[in-house]
């Protein structure tokens, strides 16, 4: 009877720390500093993959002394191609708020029109879409990373979610470092 009791504590105490474990965990973060440099980040079977839409787009990994944010040794780097999407995909909680930090940079010399780039974070397609996030960054400085900090509350029946970066212009490459997603709540 002891035994029975002393295992049913064990098994409560073991399932509590699982779930407080598992709520305190981020949905994903990656800071990109442990892919070997060149390591072309949209292929299958990478860790922490990114996703893309369109086939010319490609995002690679950069290992540089002090280059990513906040003098990092990593980050994302894509292809110089006109439209490229850094996309994740989440399944979330329904009530839930979430948060998303990313920092972004332009690298190349290009007018202003082809730095453009998106912030985006929606779920559903045509007219049944919603869109919890989107913003334009019209006029980014070249070669400095800015951050993000975004925040969103899922809404019941749109918890299938992508999480994307979006730049048009080509002739330039889209720089992806410390891309975060995590409970709030």
């Amino acid at each position: 009877m002891i035994n029975k009791k002393i295992l049913s504590i064990c098994i409560m105490v073991v399932g509590t720390t699982f779930c407080v474990a598992q709520n305190q965990k981020p949905e994903y973060r990656n800071n990109f500093e442990s892919y070997e440099e060149g390591t072309i980040l949209t292929e299958p079977g990478v860790k922490k993959r990114l996703f893309t839409w369109g086939d010319k787009t490609k995002f690679s990994s950069v290992n540089t002394e002090g280059k990513g944010n906040k003098g990092s040794n990593g980050y994302a780097e894509s292809s110089t191609n006109e439209g490229v999407y850094c996309v994740k995909y989440f399944t979330l909680e329904a009530g839930t708020t979430y948060k998303w930090k990313v920092a972004v940079k332009i690298e190349g010399d290009v007018p202003s029109f082809k730095r453009k780039y998106s912030l985006k974070v929606s779920s559903g397609k045509g007219d049944k879409a919603f869109k919890y996030i989107d913003k334009s960054i019209d006029d980014p400085e070249p070669g400095k990373w800015i951050e993000y900090n975004n925040e969103f509350t899922v809404k019941e029946g749109y918890e299938k979610l992508n999480v994307l970066v979006y730049r048009w212009g080509g002739d330039n490459k889209l720089c992806i470092d410390d891309f975060v997603l995590k409970k709030m709540n």
